[in-house]
């Protein structure tokens, strides 16, 4: 039996099913604003705070996960989100649903950092890039499978009906966390996992860890910025060449489609050759592909762009929660793992803001440009700091100045 096939029904069955309650929200919030009341900014900003959610999330999640453990607080997550999605269908207004939508991103980040933690403790190291691999996998289905579940559904009962469908799935996630016994306890005798280790303040932790974050931090949260671009510039582009809405979101479904295709060959890579030899493609591979928007002015050019990002953010796969892993002090490492998913999920929520913001202010094309810009950046960053803080074999190049203890 292949090593990983142990975590798939404790750990990544559920993290598909999170995934897909979210994938059905986050198509329709836009429109169910809009229902309510919100005009087009007010809309947008709706869809966001999904992410800002996440972001006011991230560092209590590790405070909630020291203390009561991954399983606990993923079922405490999953059942907080149950209840607030089913609240959204039925609070009446605009407020209710703002409101609802920012608690499901705090579960989305409690959620997901337990589950990031609970991989980092009882995976041998060997197999830890593929496992993420599949676990960032599980994302990228749950936000292909959600879309596709929830569209016949909308079109007979409404953007409400979503709702209630991410609500359903987020109550059968509920009662399969009841069922499941605790993999953390069950696993990590057969992973060889440390002993519980000594807790330490988050405070402290983050403290300790500060040049890590503000390195290492700084370059994956380039990664995030522009993952979290390119889902919205390649619509905006889009629309800037006059293309029907249809052509854009075929587009953009085969592009999600490739996308998932390359996820586990991530994890492979990484695991034989190292953590460069797949975070610069991804992030040379989407600056460029910002760049190469350019001189676009025909759906078949739109089309290659949106290729090419697919891949490089296909091959990316996991590459976040891997190099978290990698650098989280075995003392104590949920709480660095929460300011490590800070400094991603920041750079997601920064991305459409920036965005918009250049691109009001000298134009889309300026946008990509300075975009392009922030990933190239990025590389460099990963590329210089990488070999710090990492042994060669797990890098993927050698060390330029002897390894600093933490």
């Amino acid at each position: 039996m292949h090593p990983l096939r142990r975590y798939a029904v404790p750990i990544f069955l559920p993290a598909v099913l999170f995934s897909t309650a979210e994938g059905c929200l986050m198509p329709v919030l836009p429109a169910r604003a809009v229902e309510l009341g919100a005009d087009t900014a007010l809309a947008g900003l709706v869809a966001g705070l999904l992410m800002i959610g996440q972001v006011v999330g991230d560092l209590p999640s590790s405070w909630v996960v020291a203390r009561i453990g991954e399983q606990r607080t993923m079922l405490a997550a999953a059942g907080l989100a149950a209840v607030a999605i089913v609240a959204g269908g039925v609070l009446p207004g605009l407020p209710g649903l703002m409101l609802v939508v920012l608690v499901v991103g705090v579960a989305a980040a409690a959620f997901n950092l337990a589950r990031h933690a609970l991989l980092t403790e009882i995976v041998p190291v060997p197999y830890r890039a593929r496992a993420m691999s599949v676990l960032g996998g599980t994302l990228r289905a749950g936000l292909f499978l959600g879309p596709l579940l929830v569209a016949p559904v909308v079109a007979r009962w409404g953007t409400v009906s979503a709702l209630w469908c991410a609500g359903a799935l987020a109550v059968v996630l509920v009662a399969l966390l009841v069922v499941l016994p605790d993999p953390g306890r069950r696993l990590a005798p057969e992973a060889a996992a440390p002993q519980q280790p000594e807790r330490m303040p988050l405070w402290r932790t983050i403290r300790d860890a500060r040049r890590v974050l503000l390195t290492m931090g700084a370059g994956i949260a380039a990664v995030q910025l522009l993952r979290s671009s390119r889902q919205v510039i390649l619509p905006l582009w889009g629309t800037h060449l006059g293309l029907d809405p249809e052509a854009v979101a075929v587009i953009m479904g085969v592009a999600g489609g490739v996308d998932l295709a390359l996820f586990y060959a991530s994890g492979q890579i990484m695991d034989r050759f190292g953590r460069l030899w797949v975070v610069l493609p991804t992030l040379v591979g989407l600056a460029l592909a910002h760049l190469a928007l350019l001189p676009v002015r025909e759906v078949w050019g739109l089309f290659a762009v949106g290729m090419l990002m697919s891949i490089a953010n296909g091959l990316g796969s996991g590459i976040v929660m891997t190099l978290g892993a990698d650098l989280a002090p075995r003392e104590n490492p949920t709480a660095f793992l929460g300011a490590w998913r800070l400094a991603a999920d920041a750079g997601s929520a920064c991305s459409p803001l920036l965005l918009s913001a250049l691109a009001a202010l000298a134009g889309l094309g300026a946008a990509a440009v300075v975009m392009g810009a922030l990933g190239l950046a990025g590389a460099w960053t990963l590329w210089r700091w990488t070999p710090h803080f990492l042994p060669p074999e797990l890098s993927g190049r050698g060390r330029i100045r002897p390894r600093r203890t933490r």
